[in-house]
């Protein structure tokens, strides 16, 4: 909890926001990365010192619970880029495996509301991980969010077509019946429009079907969307695919007068 006493008060109008509130837990000693409580369900990664420049939303595969990043060198490596340029990654643990569903929804919303108060930035990017691109596909399709800089997937699951919806396990996490509006392949062409992505895939992945990745969205979508397509090896979720320095640059090239 907040402390209420005045010298706190005092030092937390002019310290960075980051600074204040409930002390961050210490994520690996000696790397000065620290963990902030965000709320239920919800924390942050940053470094211990200097003010954040931006938010990395991320929205965590299956299996997964959006803490990763203490502790799997797979995300420890796209993470680093971010945190050593001041970016702050931002996750939930947003019903498990929802597939993207509105209760996971509800929840990303809530992180990005907290990540959003917390740290005052304008700079915000959405990274997911299979299963998560589901959520922020639909997130980000939404008028509310076409400022974010772009949405990075690592082997995404991009849709969740007629074949998929009735799949126990995901049709489960949508109490029993997924509706149509739950698959993001079947947007209009419109809903993406001048949206950014940066996807990276491996020809190996036998998990996510083809019908349903990266290379099915950018088909449907690059008409009117910026989709890039980076191949990584192996198969699904495979540690080629964790491309932080690319998607760094991805993220940074929003704020150039090129876009």
């Amino acid at each position: 909890m907040r402390r209420a006493v005045g010298l706190v008060l005092i030092v937390c109008a002019w310290l960075s926001v980051a600074a204040c509130g409930p002390t961050p837990t210490v994520d690996d000693a000696g790397t000065g990365i620290v963990t902030d409580d965000l709320g239920d369900g919800m924390r942050a990664y940053r470094q211990a010192t200097g003010s954040p420049t931006g938010v990395v939303i991320w929205f965590h595969g299956m299996d997964s619970d959006g803490t990763e990043f203490g502790h799997d060198p797979r995300h420890r490596h796209f993470a680093e880029p971010f945190l050593r340029d001041g970016w702050v990654i931002a996750s939930a643990s947003a019903g498990g495996n929802s597939f993207g569903n509105d209760g996971a929804m509800a929840d990303y919303r809530r992180l990005i509301a907290a990540a959003t108060h917390r740290y005052r930035i304008p700079r915000m990017l959405f990274a997911s991980e299979s299963m998560g691109t589901v959520a922020a596909l639909r997130l980000y399709r939404e008028k509310e969010f076409a400022h974010i800089d772009g949405l990075v997937g690592i082997s995404p699951l991009t849709g969740l077509p007629a074949t998929l919806r009735g799949v126990d396990f995901i049709a489960d996490a949508w109490g029993g019946t997924v509706p149509q509006r739950a698959d993001p392949l079947s947007a209009t062409q419109s809903g993406y429009a001048d949206r950014r992505f940066l996807f990276f895939y491996s020809m190996g992945d036998t998990v996510v079907p083809a019908a349903a990745g990266a290379r099915a969205f950018a088909i449907r979508f690059s008409k009117r969307a910026d989709v890039s397509l980076v191949v990584c090896q192996g198969g699904h979720v495979d540690g080629s695919c964790y491309g932080g320095d690319a998607a760094l640059a991805f993220a940074n090239q929003a704020s150039t007068p090129a876009r």
